[in-house]
């Protein structure tokens, strides 16, 4: 009989226990249940679907398969965009989830050549095409050495964005569904130009830059880069660059990072130097976003850039041709100023030639 009373007092104790921390639960961590209960809907995590399909090939070492099983076990992210197609017609606000490229890109082993000397093949353009044959086109260094902010991403789900008032009635949105594969979406960028729905391969290219003009790479050449050459591939016309009302500016506050031996120097860095966009304008006349552009240093290394990166981004505006750093001219010629990049690795020294290709 005493033994039936304990059993009854620990469990009547149990029950007040679990009472009282339910209780005590709902008044202080109010906030962490509502979480959990439908507070915040659009953050749930969005399951990877079956049936994706990517390859990484071209100039690679290997061939790189890539499929639904791999994209569950890589880092995700959610992104919001507003877009415009190329026309100027607003298609609406969306919320993405998917795996930037760079996850994908920092896993693949580029084929050099034998005579490269880069550490990352930053003179690459990477192609992205579609199952029906559609193509968007970039440099290596846009998707891999800028911030981790909006990054270009390969989403697998897509879900209008709504107004808080009357969704039911919104019009506002031309996507009503989902997306089927992976959809390529650049939320830099102010329109759709180079989305690009179904996207099943990657390859690495190296552009058709005029080989014969240009400086051949030299690991550790000491050299200066005195005069620079403009050169229109195809054709291979060159002609000395002109600075002749290009605008000269100023960026402060640069926080300059090395992907080898990480931050460089012990204060913040003011570059003085060209206006990037306004020399391209001035010695590449007719010049468009779909071109491409290869600065070349006088030991040969090599950077290509995007005419979309530079012209149609924010972080276009703060491009430089480098001629001073903390208040001191740069005294063996200027440097590619990319100040916007986490990493500095796309600022080439000593720059003699600078070629626009056409892709």
């Amino acid at each position: 009989m005493k033994s039936k009373k304990w059993l009854k007092l620990v469990f009547a104790v149990l029950i007040i226990g679990v009472i009282g921390f339910i209780t005590w639960d709902v008044y202080y961590h109010k906030d962490y249940i509502d979480a959990f209960s439908g507070a915040t809907p659009l953050a749930l995590e969005r399951k990877v679907p079956e049936g994706l399909s990517l390859s990484v090939e071209g100039r690679v070492k290997q061939l790189y398969r890539f499929t639904s099983r791999s994209f569950r076990l890589m880092s995700k992210v959610r992104i919001r965009t507003a877009e415009v197609d190329p026309k100027g017609e607003i298609m609406g606000t969306y919320i993405y989830t998917g795996v930037p490229v760079m996850f994908i890109l920092e896993g693949v082993a580029p084929q050099k050549n034998k005579q490269d000397a880069f550490d990352r093949p930053l003179d690459m353009i990477v192609v992205f095409t579609s199952t029906e044959g559609k193509s968007a086109y970039f440099s290596y260094g846009e998707l891999t050495t800028g911030t981790d902010s909006l990054p270009v991403t390969l989403a697998y789900h897509r879900e209008p964005l709504k107004p808080t008032s009357s969704p039911e009635t919104y019009k506002g949105n031309k996507y009503k569904g989902d997306i089927e594969g992976l959809h390529l979406i650049c939320p830099r960028e102010p329109n759709t130009e180079r989305y690009l729905d179904n996207v099943v391969r990657i390859a690495l290219m190296n552009p058709p830059a005029p080989d014969n003009l240009l400086p051949r790479t030299q690991k550790n050449k000491d050299c200066t880069g005195s005069t620079v050459q403009c050169i229109e591939s195809p054709g291979d016309s060159s002609t000395p660059a002109s600075f002749e009302g290009v605008e000269h500016v100023t960026i402060s506050n640069w926080l300059r990072v090395g992907h080898g031996k990480g931050i460089k120097g012990d204060h913040l860095f003011s570059a003085s130097g060209y206006q990037l966009q306004s020399f391209i304008n001035k010695n590449f006349p007719g010049c468009m976003p779909e071109d491409f552009f290869l600065f070349v240093g006088c030991d040969g290394y090599r950077s290509i850039f995007s005419g979309r990166e530079i012209f149609c981004t924010a972080d276009g505006n703060s491009f430089l041709l480098i001629t001073g750093m903390d208040g001191q001219p740069e005294k063996s010629g200027m440097t590619v100023g990319v100040t916007s990049d986490f990493f500095v690795d796309r600022c080439v020294r000593e720059v003699t030639h600078i070629v626009r290709i056409k892709i």
